[in-house]
């Protein structure tokens, strides 16, 4: 089977199936003052991208972790010097957002779901939330953070009332159910987003996402939003089974 046939004759309908299964209603998603989340951003920028307003918002209650070392992304200088460049950058997004804590992991480029053993290190059960990207996403190490999120849960103590909760970088989420109002912090994800200047070098991708926050503000009638599709770990893992396993 072909891609595009297993795409529309697989994928999607399992997809179409978990949706009509679940609340999509949008509601605000509040972070609460003792609430405790851990971010995972597969590459040096998916964070600032996919939620930098909300880590700028609730700075205090969240660990971000970036996956990879991101040579892949800046092919034009040596793997060590390129490693250097993206984790600064990250952690430059980070002291801008003022979160918590921020730490790279320099698991390889594009092989994320090799990197299971790094994440097993990690002590899940404080958590309240677990950030990842979209399922679905096109970048293959997006989905494969959810795959590894998935084994953790299945292998490591955390709290039963966890929640899962999928943030957009490169494939838009096809019907969020929570959003954050940004608006207040709209700036300091800008200037988060400046802080990748080799990605931006590439391409200029601060008007695109930028725009995706007003177009998500439309429904929550605020002026910038992050959107996000927050699922309970019994819906979680059966949509990951469902789609990839």
């Amino acid at each position: 089977m072909n891609l595009k046939s297993f795409v529309f004759n697989k994928l999607l309908p399992k997809i179409y199936k978990f949706y009509l299964s679940i609340n999509t209603k949008q509601t605000p998603l509040y972070i609460k003052e003792t609430d405790n989340a851990l971010f995972l951003a597969p590459h040096a920028d998916d964070e600032s991208l996919g939620a930098g307003g909300t880590l700028a918002k609730y700075p205090s209650n969240f660990d971000v972790i970036c996956l990879t070392n991101g040579i892949k992304g800046l092919k034009s200088l040596p793997p060590e010097e390129a490693k250097k460049v993206r984790e600064e950058e990250f952690l430059n997004a980070m002291r801008i957002a003022k979160v918590r804590s921020a730490k790279v992991l320099n698991i390889d480029d594009r092989d994320v779901i090799a990197g299971y053993d790094e994440l097993e290190k990690i002590d899940i059960q404080q958590y309240d939330y677990i950030f990842v990207p979209n399922l679905i996403d096109t970048h293959k190490d997006h989905k494969s953070v959810s795959i590894i999120v998935k084994k953790l849960l299945d292998n490591k103590p955390h709290k039963e009332s966890i929640q899962i909760v999928f943030y957009e970088v490169w494939s838009s989420l096809a019907l969020p159910n929570r959003f954050i109002d940004i608006s207040d912090t709209a700036e300091i994800k800008e200037k988060m987003l400046e802080a990748h200047k080799s990605q931006m070098a590439l391409r200029n991708y601060l008007p695109a996402s930028m725009g995706l926050s007003k177009y998500r503000a439309l429904t929550p009638n605020v002026k910038n939003a992050e959107a996000f599709l927050a699922l309970d770990e019994k819906t979680f893992k059966q949509l990951v089974k469902e789609i990839y396993i």
